[in-house]
């Protein structure tokens, strides 16, 4: 972890010292590639490492995601303070996605900086729009205010810890929505995907304090 988080702090030093010339220069989009598509693989690569934790593991691997969160949020930070969201036709599809995935696994703060961004590249077909529709779902929940496309879910609404969808604005229409925005699954297909409960009816639980900053 040691060796990542040097790599991103030279990358940081790399990216501050573009401009020192004073002049305009162009954005160095095959460069950011390959350091996008690494980031990519190392975001999705640590979830599902996941999938194959034993459950008397599962502190440790959490420690070991959020260390790599940490180290991939310093450098996409870095990437987007210096040059904005990065289109898809400039960057390709694996980059932007990596632009996402790090995002989205942000703090809210982070969240709220950057899905403007986001959905003014997916208005320009830059980005996929299902990704704007669920990171604007990611910062209502976080927010404790209901989602719009049905795109997440949480272990916050049973006792049990075992998961469902986060409450829906206007549940009936929620598939009209979902369609818009690009996705092909309905939220109850979406829900068996992720093997989660739904209820229509879910309500925000009261007085609840998420554990998001």
């Amino acid at each position: 972890m040691k060796k990542n988080l040097t790599s991103a702090l030279l990358l940081l030093l790399c990216l501050c010292g573009i401009h020192l010339s004073g002049q305009a220069q162009a954005i160095p989009y095959d460069s950011l590639r390959v350091v996008l598509e690494k980031i990519h693989d190392t975001d999705q690569g640590i979830r599902l490492k996941g999938d194959t934790v034993k459950e008397e593991n599962m502190n440790a691997f959490f420690a070991e995601m959020q260390a790599v969160d940490s180290v991939n949020q310093l450098q996409v930070q870095a990437i987007l303070g210096r040059y904005g969201w990065l289109p898809k036709s400039k960057v390709g599809e694996k980059a932007a996605n990596g632009l996402f995935y790090v995002v989205q696994h942000s703090p809210t703060r982070v969240i709220a900086q950057y899905l403007p961004e986001l959905q003014k590249m997916a208005a320009k077909g830059e980005t996929d729009k299902t990704l704007a529709a669920m990171m604007e779902d990611r910062l209502l929940m976080f927010q404790n205010k209901k989602q719009i496309y049905g795109s997440q879910a949480t272990s916050m609404l049973r006792k049990d810890g075992s998961y469902a969808i986060w409450p829906i604005e206007d549940p009936r229409n929620v598939n009209k929505r979902r369609k818009a925005a690009g996705f092909t699954s309905t939220v109850e297909e979406n829900a068996k995907r992720l093997k989660a409960a739904y209820d229509p009816a879910e309500k925000i639980p009261a007085n609840q304090r998420l554990p998001f900053h």
